[in-house]
């Protein structure tokens, strides 16, 4: 009953906080983030990076629709936020750049500009073309309405059939995350726990159990909701899978609470059975919850935003679960014990073939697994990570198709942007600028990956072949006019005058479908522009040059991912193995019990890592998440494992190992089978999820929670069963 009293706040805090918009990836790293600070002046210097590609069949060069759509976005009835902010800042279209290319100052041929804009804003067909529709941070707080809004003025303005309309660039990205992950919950979610509960039931026999069980752990779910509400921290895509996961662990700790009740009241008299039970249960329990929880705190130390709250948030509802299943199940169970269930003595799994055959080939089982774990070792380093949107969803999903339709008819949409800075006193004149721009601009097209290029230099004409001084003269000529129509050009976003500086900005455009590795990529562009700055003298003559746009963004931002999988369960490594050393009294007995707690983990990344598979933000958390779980089924078989060594000693008086294993497989392996298929099964029911960090989440969880339990019921014992077993002390008498 005083559980029930913060329910109605509870309830609340959740559902404020699934009804809060999604953070944007740029937000998921810190202010002080160098690629967010590098990527924000850039787009404060020259143009927002929020933006929507649209295009549809019909739309070509001097196609009336476009003008329309243009003056719905930007004229005076454009759409704004309750304060009155316009959503949209601009709207750039091929017709536009051609119709500045053609006109003076630059009265460059028809044909001419139409080829320099190929790629870039016009197709390769050189009709074809698209809007960029850039957003003000009011259109991008409010990005779910403001593209719906987008769809459908394009349906009753240009193009009728909504499968023809393709919208792609980082708004579309923002948004279609948001929408997957919400469907994930909305569709999956409920059938989820629906599944969790019957497994509970199965487990327990015992609907009212099952019901108390899983009640209070979807309380602690709600529990992790409302400090998400109490520490002002928003939602973010990968929280979507944290309710189920907090429910799972609930209930997974349920089943072996009940457990050892059902092992008290059978092993003595009925009358103190729950006291006896919360004396031998507090610690494995209690130990299990908050290595879990400590594998899920780990992840703070993430410089990512989804992780470092899904970690933190997870956490306190996992330590919330044990805390809350202590204070309501003993009670419930000293008045209503499962009679039935003990009576039937049916809940004994057919644990005594599998302990004797794991006994038996103990000095098999022991170095094959090492061996195993060594060979996966070697992969590790082999892992890599990515955000790219072609990591994000299937290749069937609309976001991906409409993607590889954008980049075939009109070109590539993920820029590289390469930002030439002159200072105020740099002896650089402007037809030097002029060349600096197009030789970084022939480098980089130079590049296998490069598409289109875009610069000062699109608004170069051909010069006639002549005299290289009279080709000279003819540059600085044009060079000079482009600077004079300087305040007439910073629309198309190519050259910017700061104070105290001159921006030149180079835009390199590649596929955002190629699976490129963006490290390697920057690397190589910094490898052919760097000799261009230096050969006309670098920051000697006060040229320097910035590297930034949204790949070198996500490129830091895979890297965070990296460096988070290995800091995170490196720390909780190191935490829950000092745990693990003082729960067993002793360093070697700490370090052998993390041997099947390693295994699954190294052996799954591992894998990947020799298969260089991708990993995305919701494989990454799995490692630390995983580790945690799985010292679970260890503290538990090794609670069972000592005490029978004190209390079945051999004939001669010393622990009797073989024994013990048997002892701690009748009592713990029915309880770990159980509560890893909760967890496992129940866990899998996000893996049809569209969004595929969810959908890769579930799958490696539940692929490592069965590691796990292979650890603890093969591994483990076979450990116990060899001399590596006689580090185990029995437990202190009663």
């Amino acid at each position: 009953m005083v559980l029930m009293v913060p329910l109605p706040w509870v309830v609340l805090a959740a559902l404020a906080t699934l009804g809060a918009q999604s953070t944007t990836p740029i937000e998921w790293v810190p202010a002080s983030f160098p690629a967010r600070q590098a990527y924000a002046r850039f787009t404060s210097e020259f143009e927002s990076g929020d933006v929507v590609v649209a295009s549809w069949p019909g739309c070509r060069l001097g196609e009336p629709a476009i003008a329309r759509v243009i003056d719905a976005a930007t004229g005076t009835s454009a759409p704004c936020n309750a304060g009155g902010e316009p959503w949209f800042e601009s709207v750039t279209t091929g017709q536009q750049a051609l119709d500045r290319l053609t006109m003076p100052p630059l009265a460059l041929d028809l044909e001419t500009a139409i080829e320099r804009l190929k790629g870039v804003l016009v197709g390769p067909d050189g009709s074809r073309t698209c809007l960029i529709i850039g957003f003000t941070p009011a259109g991008l707080a409010d990005r779910l309405r403001a593209v719906a809004w987008i769809r459908n003025v394009l349906l009753h303005m240009a193009e009728p059939d909504p499968d023809a309309i393709h919208l792609a660039g980082p708004v579309i990205d923002n948004v279609t995350v948001d929408a997957a992950s919400d469907e994930s919950l909305r569709v999956y979610g409920g059938p989820a726990a629906v599944l969790v509960f019957a497994l509970t039931w199965l487990a327990l026999r015992s609907f009212r159990y099952a019901m108390v069980v899983f009640v209070l752990s979807l309380g602690c779910v709600g529990l992790s909701f409302a400090s998400l509400a109490a520490w002002g921290d928003r939602m973010n895509p990968v929280l979507i899978v944290m309710p189920l996961l907090v429910l799972t662990l609930g209930v997974a700790g349920g089943i072996h609470l009940v457990n050892y009740l059902v092992d008290a009241y059978q092993q003595g008299p009925a009358r103190g059975a729950a006291w006896r039970a919360v004396k031998v249960a507090w610690l494995p329990c209690s130990l299990s919850a908050g290595t879990t929880a400590l594998g899920l705190a780990s992840l703070v130390m993430s410089d990512l935003e989804p992780i470092r709250v899904f970690g933190f948030h997870a956490a306190i509802g996992v330590l919330g679960t044990v805390v809350v299943l202590f204070l309501v199940l003993p009670g419930i169970f000293a008045r209503w014990p499962i009679r039935q269930r003990v009576a039937g003595s049916s809940r004994r799994t057919p644990a005594a073939p599998v302990a004797g055959w794991v006994t038996r080939w103990a000095g098999l089982i022991v170095p094959a697994a090492v061996a195993a774990l060594a060979v996966a070792a070697l992969g590790i380093p082999g892992i890599r990570t990515s955000v790219g949107i072609d990591t994000l969803f299937t290749p069937s999903s609309r976001v991906i198709r409409d993607y590889a339709w954008l980049e075939h008819e009109i070109g590539p949409l993920v820029p590289v942007e390469v930002v030439v800075r002159y200072a105020a006193d740099t002896e650089a004149r402007p037809a030097e600028r002029l060349d600096i721009a197009r030789e970084i601009g022939e480098a980089l097209e130079t590049l296998q990956p490069v598409k289109g290029v875009a610069s000062a230099a699109l608004l170069l004409p051909e010069l006639p072949d002549s005299s290289p001084a009279v080709t000279a003269v003819r540059k600085v000529v044009v060079a000079r006019r482009l600077e004079a129509a300087l305040a007439r050009l910073t629309d198309m976003h190519l050259i910017r005058q700061q104070e105290g500086e001159q921006l030149w900005r180079v835009t390199a455009r590649t596929s955002a479908l190629a699976g490129l590795d963006f490290g390697d990529f920057l690397e190589t562009v910094r490898q052919v522009v760097e000799p261009i700055v230096t050969l006309h003298g670098g920051a000697g003559r006060g040229i320097t040059v910035n590297y930034t746009g949204a790949m070198p963004l996500i490129d830091a931002i895979q890297r965070t991912l990296l460096r988070d999988l290995f800091v995170s369960f490196l720390s909780a490594c190191g935490v829950i193995s000092l745990v693990t050393m003082a729960v067993e009294r002793g360093v070697l007995a700490g370090m052998i019990a993390m041997v099947p707690n390693m295994f699954p983990i190294l052996l799954l990344f591992g894998l990947l890592g020799w298969t260089h598979a991708a990993l995305d933000i919701g494989s990454v958390m799995t490692a630390s998440v995983a580790l945690g779980m799985a010292v679970d089924g260890t503290f538990h078989f090794l609670t069972f494992f000592r005490h029978s060594l004190r209390d079945k000693p051999s004939a001669e008086g010393r622990p009797d190992r073989i024994a013990a294993v048997h002892a701690a497989f009748e009592h713990a392996a029915g309880p770990l089978v159980q509560s890893s298929l909760v967890c496992g099964i129940g866990i899998l029911a996000f893996a049809p999820s569209p969004f595929a960090p969810t959908r890769h989440f579930a799958w490696m969880l539940s692929l490592l929670v069965c590691a796990a339990l292979a650890g603890d019921l093969v591994v483990l014992p076979a450990l116990l069963t060899t001399r590596a077993g006689r580090w185990f002390r029995p437990s202190r008498s009663a």
